[in-house]
């Protein structure tokens, strides 16, 4: 459960530009200042005193859990003399111990995180008309195992997917449980981009999926999608093998070829390409940088384009990413770029009422938007689509 920050993000929050400068860069920022003052600062204001009491309360009891597990696990270890299974099974039960005391009050700092994100995200993307969901599992309301119990279920197909067979019923300290298996894949992809980036073979092998931070709209006459993605190859080794944005952007007519393209060190092989033709780009810094096959050598060239490969690169160097990919097929642009955690609107430990987090909200749509414009806008688009 991420609840803290890397420090990109702070960082990105420590860069963020004064709300009175965004708001002559492009129209939609041109209220800003205003949404700040007169909606977003009294909201996160009011939140503040909550927000101090549930982080405190929760470090209080994690301090509490470990004045219990500590002189716990030391007895365990004094008596099996520091040797076998009751060496590490100390330390595990040290740490049951901690979470069955503070569990539930970190449960509660990470709502109060996804709740702030929610609220300042919805306000950066009602100048555009986006709409946005954190796609976080709803853990309002639980605060001990009888109310996780009733909710059990609805969690479980949220974070794990749908249920596969008949529940079965397990006895516990607790109280009867209800076990059930999931389809292990994960949350169902919120936007096309997932499945079409993997049957391309653009995204790397994998057994489960996570995703976070929908949003969706429309934007130089066409509808787009956005979301976060995490996917894991699960198992007891697991590893994260790709965390980054996926992007649907759909065109209003269909392009007459199919175009893949990849950063160069990535992507050597032209995997996936199949039968599609390797592309020489026009620019020859580009042409090394990026792999690009198509079935439609003139399309390609056209459609990545200095000026608009500048604007992925953009993309990319804004949110610290790399292993930029994408597909340009029929009626659609789909685009991965691997990267961080993205659009978290700052710390959950750090105070609430600072502009800087709806300014980084805002730039980051911003950067989206000039992308999306970027490609629909031009004659290009509009005379050979």
């Amino acid at each position: 459960m991420d609840i803290g920050n890397s420090s990109h993000i702070d960082n990105a929050i420590r860069r963020a530009r004064p709300l009175s400068l965004l708001a002559s860069q492009r129209p939609e920022f041109a209220d800003a200042e205003r949404i700040w003052e007169t909606e977003l600062a009294p909201e996160l204001g009011a939140r503040e005193a909550v927000r101090k009491q549930t982080i405190s309360r929760a470090k209080s009891r994690t301090f509490l859990g470990l004045l219990v597990a500590v002189p716990l696990a030391l007895f365990i270890m004094v008596l099996s003399g520091g040797a076998g299974f009751l060496f590490p099974l100390s330390f595990f039960l040290g740490a049951i111990i901690v979470v069955l005391i503070s569990g539930f009050d970190w449960l509660k700092v990470y709502s109060l995180k996804s709740a702030t994100k929610d609220l300042i995200l919805k306000a950066a993307c009602k100048p555009f008309g986006f709409n946005y969901e954190t796609l976080h599992p709803d853990l309002s309301g639980i605060e001990d195992f009888q109310s996780l119990k009733t909710r059990g279920k609805e969690l479980m197909e949220t974070i794990a997917g749908p249920q596969k067979g008949e529940a079965k019923t397990i006895s516990t300290l607790f109280g009867d449980i209800q076990v059930t298996t999931h389809d292990g894949a994960g949350q169902p992809p919120p936007t096309p981009a997932y499945q079409l980036l993997k049957d391309a073979a653009l995204l790397p092998g994998h057994s489960r999926r996570k995703f976070e931070d929908l949003i969706e709209g429309e934007r130089a006459g066409t509808k787009f999608a956005l979301v976060e993605a995490k996917l894991d190859t699960g198992g007891k080794n697991s590893k994260t093998v790709f965390q980054g944005i996926l992007i649907h952007i759909e065109y209003p007519q269909p392009f007459s070829g199919r175009t893949l393209m990849a950063r160069s060190g990535w992507w050597k092989r032209g995997k996936g390409a199949g039968d599609l033709k390797k592309v020489d780009l026009i620019s020859r810094e580009l042409d090394e940088a990026f792999t690009v096959y198509s079935s439609d050598q003139v399309e390609a060239r056209a459609l990545l384009s200095p000026d608009r490969m500048e604007r992925l690169i953009a993309l990319e160097r804004h949110f610290s990413g790399g292993k930029l990919r994408g597909l340009f097929d029929q009626g659609h642009m789909t685009l991965a770029l691997e990267a961080d955690n993205q659009f978290e609107a700052g710390s959950v430990f750090q105070p609430l009422v600072d502009p800087r987090r709806f300014s980084t909200a805002l730039s980051e749509l911003g950067l989206v938007c000039d992308l999306i414009d970027g490609f629909l806008t031009r004659e290009w688009v509009q005379g050979r689509l």
